[in-house]
């Protein structure tokens, strides 16, 4: 069987849609994203990645953003776990540095963290709680997902990145939490004594951890990145270190001798999402509209459709 590794990537409550369209596209032309030999999730992605992995139909995502009716088997799922509030505004704190020993370190050595480490170490910390937009998947999962499942998160005494489900153990909930801990404004997650924030801050992505994992093809789901290539729009600007990012992960996958597909928003689409990625209002045009463009995508990459579906 063709062996097929899927990244979600970041991108808060607009990603998360996003994703829905891509998955239900994918479903569409036959490939079933839980049969994923290998799954990266990273914020927004790594809750879309507990889903797939806790049996939630592709075909589903969609009807779940728009509010229709779901399949009798993702109900159950959908039962277990409750509905996702919108986000709360973020609490006055301390203005302080969340991190000043790793903003220290950054500053003396920055070629040895991300940017967006060191935006994470030099924000005041954040003050809300993940567990009031975080849904409950401890309902879901007794243990970690058999099939391997990477979820990404970064340690805010260390900067390191760290990946739950390969070479850290925790619950996927607690994982997924960490995920989601955007620097600033989500308050970080304690596991094992260590605070953990976003995986994002180190990469969006993180799609270069499958080059070594021998794979047929890689799928990215990539929210907050963009396919267009033009002159960009205003609102398109904060989309092109973010694209960059990910065509260095893409080349590393491909110099492995692993094809790639990716899946961005273009200029229209990431005009829809717009900026701000928690508004949730805008969930169920930005999961339609991501689900007729993965298959515009597809159409155009029938080599790469035929791995999917051979």
């Amino acid at each position: 069987m063709t062996r097929v590794g899927l990244v979600l990537g970041g991108g808060g409550m607009t990603g998360t849609a996003f994703h829905a369209g891509v998955v239900g596209a994918l479903a569409h032309v036959g490939w079933d994203a839980r049969a994923a030999e290998v799954m990266i999730g990273t914020s927004a992605g790594s809750t879309s990645a507990a889903l797939l992995r806790a049996g939630f139909p592709p075909t589903d995502y969609v009807p779940r953003m728009t509010g229709e009716p779901v399949s009798p088997e993702g109900a159950k799922v959908l039962d277990r776990i409750g509905r996702v509030p919108a986000a709360p505004p973020r609490a006055r704190g301390p203005l302080r540095p969340a991190a000043p020993a790793l903003l220290r370190r950054s500053l003396r050595h920055p070629a040895r963290y991300p940017l967006g480490v060191t935006a994470a170490a030099l924000l005041p910390a954040g003050t809300v709680p993940i567990d009031t937009v975080s849904p409950g998947f401890g309902s879901l999962f007794e243990h970690w997902p058999d099939r391997p499942t990477w979820i990404t998160a970064v340690r805010l005494d260390t900067g390191e990145r760290v990946i739950f489900g390969r070479d850290s153990r925790t619950s996927l909930p607690d994982a997924v939490r960490a995920s989601c801990s955007i620097p600033g404004y989500f308050r970080p997650v304690m596991i094992d004594g260590v605070p953990h924030v976003d995986g994002g801050a180190w990469s969006v992505h993180h799609a270069d951890l499958l080059a070594a994992q021998d794979l047929d093809l890689v799928v990215v789901s990539a929210p907050l990145s963009t396919s267009s290539i033009g002159a960009p729009v205003l609102d398109a600007i904060p989309r092109l270190p973010i694209r960059r990012q990910l065509a260095r992960e893409v080349r590393e996958l491909e110099r492995a001798g692993t094809p790639v597909l990716v899946v961005a928003p273009d200029r229209r689409l990431g005009a829809l999402m717009g900026v701000n990625s928690m508004d949730i209002t805008k969930r169920p045009v930005v999961a339609e509209s991501a689900r007729a463009l993965t298959v515009r995508r597809l159409s155009q990459e029938p080599e790469l459709t035929r791995l999917l579906t051979g």
